[in-house]
């Protein structure tokens, strides 16, 4: 404190209860050990998004192979999401996280070793991605229930926003990190600090020490975990709800990030490099949606506001189709990215909270289900930007989720009032 501050001062009292507030979840050491640990691997994760757009687009010249790429890496979350949340409900969450991180390093080297060899192929290159993205899969499913382990339902608001906002920082490093490897060492090179950075975070899992209230007793059989999951999903039409906004914004609203390869090298002509700071952007939007909605804390009607920005999502991607200068479309990929982030943080929390605590993994589940559909998206904006451009994929896309955000407002009462 310097000394001019006064301790009486409430203006330094409200800026102490602030700071306390958006801090508040690293008082758990388990929350730091895993806020940590998020860092290094969410690094590997934006390495990995960068070289497979860049790589696609190289190797076929097709914006409709990014959408096919993208995608591929997307499915496994609704492929193996309902799975994810019941065995996330059953075993240990720790234990889950640490094998799929290891998982995710050991595609990393093949992909460098094969690159290495010069026998990489676009198909390595898919099915490499799809096993990653099933790994990935299972990690977020355990890490954002264990998130609510660790802090209760009383700090989850902030926990989940500050484990999003330690993704973000990750991403950030990773794609600079991503986009200027590629230029100076070479796509090999950065498979292989893609695999170190998965071996760090890895490492930092094994500081965890609470175990999580997952594997309650006595334990169910995973075929009627299962059976109990989509009961729940058919007689709680809020979560249901929750799946179907989930699902619009992962269809019209994440699928533009298929796009930045495409705007970086044809549109804006930027290169790698360029394209490694359209991520970072990306992710820079993201960490600031986090930390706004850290430092709120608490907000009343959280189902209106979540639909609402989802409006300004399809808004935003309206503007980013019509950005012709680098700097524009950088300003366009914050914003879309800050509502982004809100959206996700959003979803993950009302979902947490509108299912008993024994069913938290299978809520989350609900959510890689939800964001397992990106592939629809993904292969839709693919394929319009290669049949057309990818100004018009961008313009469609954001109008088209504009509109069905207001149809939500209208159509989801029950969303409206949580």
């Amino acid at each position: 404190m310097s000394t001019t501050d006064n301790p009486g001062d409430p203006n330094l009292r409200t800026r102490q209860s602030s700071y306390s507030r958006i801090v508040a979840a690293l008082r758990y050491p388990d929350f730091r050990v895993l806020w940590i640990a998020t860092v290094p691997n969410q690094l590997g994760q934006c390495i990995q998004q960068v070289l497979l757009g860049w790589l696609v687009f190289e190797m076929t010249n097709s914006s409709g192979m990014v959408g096919v790429a993208f995608a591929v890496r997307s499915a496994p979350n609704l492929i193996v999401g309902f799975a994810a949340g019941s065995v996330t409900d059953r075993l240990d969450r720790r234990t889950i996280m640490r094998i799929s991180t290891w998982g995710m390093l050991l595609f990393s080297f093949v992909l460098a070793l094969l690159l290495y060899d010069g026998r990489l192929t676009v198909w390595h290159l898919l099915l490499a991605t799809f096993f990653m993205g099933t790994l990935q899969a299972f990690y977020m499913t355990s890490r954002q229930a264990y998130v609510y382990d660790v802090v209760g339902a009383g700090g989850v608001v902030n926990g989940i926003a500050l484990v999003f906002l330690a993704q973000l920082v990750g991403g950030i490093f990773g794609a600079f990190l991503a986009g200027w490897s590629i230029d100076w060492w070479g796509p090999g090179s950065s498979f292989m600090v893609m695999g170190i950075s998965y071996a760090v975070g890895a490492f930092g899992l094994y500081g965890l020490r609470f175990r999580g209230e997952s594997a309650p007793q006595p334990r169910e059989p995973m075929s009627q975990n299962l059976l109990n999951y989509f009961r729940e999903l058919k007689t709680n039409r809020v979560m249901l709800s929750l799946m179907i906004s989930t699902t619009a914004a992962e269809v019209l609203g994440f699928s533009h990030q298929v796009m930045l390869p495409v705007l970086a090298k044809d549109v804006l002509h930027v290169g790698p490099t360029g394209l490694g700071v359209l991520t970072a952007f990306r992710f820079m939007g993201g960490a600031l949606g986090a930390a706004v909605l850290t430092a709120v804390g608490e907000v009343r009607h959280r189902g209106l506001l979540l639909l609402v920005v989802l409006v300004l999502i399809g808004a935003g991607q309206v503007l980013l189709s019509q950005s012709s200068v680098f700097w524009m479309a950088l300003l366009f990929v914050t914003f879309i990215n800050v509502m982004a982030t809100a959206t996700d943080i959003l979803h993950q929390i009302l979902l947490q909270f509108s299912v008993p605590n024994q069913q938290r993994g299978r809520a989350m589940g609900s959510w890689i289900v939800g964001i397992g559909t990106a592939p629809v998206g993904q292969l839709e904006i693919g394929y319009l930007a290669a049949v057309t451009n990818a100004r018009l994929a961008l313009l469609t896309n954001g109008i088209g989720l504009a509109v069905l955000a207001v149809i939500l407002v209208l159509l989801l009462p029950r969303v409206r009032r949580l």
